[in-house]
């Protein structure tokens, strides 16, 4: 085999290879044997036809994939080694040449665009500084309080608010659906979980009260039940009402807080918590800002092939998280707000945007020989186990099977940490 490697714009790599005689006629030979081992013929058991009859029989198209296949993976790795590459795309490959004796291929690939780092020491941005407001506090004491409430039988009607426990089951055109039937389930009303104007309808009514209510699906919903007038029938067994704890000695032992004894210590408590969480938000926010500076400041190429490719990968993962939430994807793009023209301009640039800063932050990596030693990520990997109380070696056969990823995270602290401290 002899290759050739020609560099095009935006960070792509050309590879020409030929293979020779020898080795293209040896993988179609086998590709035949293997296709004739499948060959049914009349007169002939399988894998016993004749070479002259089977060639009759066999579609050359076919064998000479099968035998491309063959040679394509371990020709484009050992050009890939041999020529140091480190490919970011997938390979484009086009057949240039194929005969009974020739083979030539043509592959496109984009490797790692070539980084050349602007300004990135010496950088200013505003730092901004964290701040808590008395309506902030009283907001989160108040989500506290809820998020604490005890649900308590209640006797009087169920209002929005409440939680009920229902038995329905759906119809469509006098049929039951799939989906549409449930037992003891629990919901709260106003909530928004069901389809617009069930919840409602189920205000009002006490323990022991059936009741059929119909709503229409809407046009958005998944098929067959879009925009499908529905009625579901309804058993209610249970109506509890929230128990909002007071602001006391007991919502602080349920909080585990004992260094809180009154609701002004409760307040001071909750504002350095507000204070905590607001200023590494605006650390994470100094820091992406100044990220996106040094970006901006270096030249970098990058090839629409790796944009397109993590488009790509961002909406599969997307759609998978949104299909795990129990929501269609023409759901998500409802409630969100977005066409699918929109939601890929936003992961577009947002895939850019990641690309570029992690090209710059190994640049900088590179530039400032920042490494990450067997030293350094035994101890990280002691600190994690001091913190959960474990055994180190415990810890690290835990993280064994992911431990490239781990490595690669605390590289990327060491060279944030390098930035925090050569900039302000």
């Amino acid at each position: 085999m002899q290759h050739e490697i020609k560099k095009l714009e935006h960070s792509q790599i050309e590879m020409h290879i030929r293979f020779e005689e020898t080795e293209w006629k040896a993988a179609t030979k086998k590709a035949f044997d293997k296709l004739v081992a499948n060959l049914s013929v009349a007169g002939f058991r399988k894998g016993h036809v004749p070479p002259a009859i089977a060639k009759q029989h066999i579609d050359q198209n076919k064998m000479y994939n099968t035998a491309i296949d063959s040679l394509l993976n371990d020709a484009y790795r050992e050009v890939v080694t041999a020529e140091k590459l480190a490919p970011w795309s997938r390979p484009n490959v086009d057949v240039t040449k194929l005969s009974d004796t020739e083979l030539e291929i043509k592959i496109t690939v984009s490797v790692a665009p070539e980084v050349k780092l602007g300004q990135y020491k010496g950088l200013h941005v505003e730092k901004k500084t964290a701040e808590i407001g008395k309506e902030q506090i009283e907001t989160e004491i108040k989500r506290i309080q809820n998020e604490n409430a005890e649900l308590v039988l209640k006797e009087a009607p169920a209002a929005l608010g409440d939680t009920v426990v229902i038995d329905f089951e759906g119809f469509v055109d006098g049929k039951a659906f799939e989906g549409g039937k449930a037992e003891n389930y629990s919901l709260e009303l106003g909530s928004g979980q069901f389809i617009p104007g069930f919840e409602e309808q189920l205000v009002g009514l006490s323990s022991g009260d059936a009741k059929d209510i119909v709503v229409t699906f809407p046009k958005e919903y998944a098929e067959p039940l879009a925009g499908k007038e529905a009625t579901f029938k309804i058993k209610l067994h249970e109506v509890k009402e929230k128990k909002i704890p007071e602001v006391g000695q007991q919502l602080f032992e349920e909080l585990k807080i004992s260094e809180v004894t009154s609701r002004e210590s409760f307040e001071e408590h909750v504002k350095g918590n507000l204070l905590k969480k607001e200023q590494e938000n605006l650390e994470k926010e100094y820091y992406e800002t100044l990220l996106e500076k040094i970006a901006a400041a270096a030249e970098i190429d990058v090839s629409h092939d790796i944009i397109h490719d993590e488009v790509d990968a961002m909406h599969e993962r997307l759609e998978k998280d949104v299909t795990q939430n129990g929501m269609t994807f023409e759901q998500y793009l409802e409630v969100s707000g977005q066409t699918e023209e929109t939601l890929h301009n936003k992961l577009h640039e947002e895939a850019e945007r990641n690309i570029r800063a992690s090209l710059v932050l190994e640049k900088i990596a590179e530039a400032e020989s920042i490494t990450v030693s067997p030293e350094i990520v035994d101890f990280e990997i002691a600190k994690i186990a001091d913190q959960y109380k474990m055994e180190f070696d415990k810890v690290k056969e835990i993280l064994a099977k992911d431990m490239n990823r781990f490595v690669a995270d605390v590289k990327t602290r060491h060279i944030r940490d390098f930035l925090l401290q050569n900039n302000d």
